[in-house]
């Protein structure tokens, strides 16, 4: 896997595969200057669980998901983030691949394992699936409630004595930091991804001043688009 900085964000090249985890130029007008080649696709983000197939350019921005998937080349999946999860997939068996908006919300609805699944049905299996996860919100700068804790919590199974340790956080009797790549992680172990096959680049939306984020400027944040597409 080839993984390199440019000014559109991080740049992935493998196994036929091009993607792009975007920074704060990553908007669709630089996207298509510096991939001509390419056909982008955008869904109408809900923060729900909505999958959907992706194979007309024509129906770009006019389908509402939180995640699809073509087997398509020059077909760009494409997902817009300011501190929520971009998620990318491949699948070397099936050539189908995914892009996935995983916000706190998507994660506790276990919108990746989900889009693992359908993938699944349409061909593709766990052991040859495998997942890029871009730069979002990290556990230093993601407090919330203890109630929305408990909810993305509920999405996984795991140990009682290690949760605090590897999970979260708690902050006070209202609060907690909660790691929703850790969460992530586990779901993608427990849907039967290969350790091996994941890709993570850890960078923290909130403090990079490099990535839009929503929780750092509010109403005056704009987004970046990231995508994944079949060369």
């Amino acid at each position: 896997m080839k993984v390199t900085e440019t000014n559109l964000g991080y740049l992935v090249e493998t196994q036929g595969i091009v993607a792009l985890l975007g920074g704060e130029k990553a908007h669709l007008t630089n996207l298509k200057a510096s991939f001509p080649d390419f056909d982008f696709i955008r869904v109408k983000q809900t923060h729900g669980d909505l999958i959907v197939r992706s194979d007309s350019p024509a129906l770009d921005y006019q389908i509402e998901a939180d995640a699809h998937y073509t087997d398509l080349k020059h077909t760009a999946l494409c997902i817009s983030t300011a501190d929520c999860i971009p998620v990318l997939i491949f699948d070397t068996t099936s050539g189908l691949i995914a892009s996935v908006h995983a916000g706190w919300r998507g994660v506790a609805n276990k919108i990746v394992p989900k889009t693992l699944t359908q993938l699944c049905r349409a061909g593709a299996r766990p052991e040859t699936l495998h997942v890029i996860v871009g730069p979002h919100i990290q556990m230093p700068s993601f407090e919330v409630g203890n109630e929305v804790r408990d909810t993305i919590l509920s999405s996984i199974d795991f140990a009682p004595e290690t949760s605090e340790s590897l999970y979260h956080r708690k902050l006070s009797n209202e609060k907690s930091l909660v790691d929703l790549n850790q969460v992530l992680k586990t779901q993608l172990q427990n849907s039967g991804v290969i350790f091996d096959h994941l890709f993570s680049l850890h960078i923290d939306t909130f403090i990079d001043p490099r990535f839009h984020s929503y929780r750092r400027d509010k109403a005056n944040s704009g987004r970046q688009l990231s995508f994944i597409c079949k060369n």
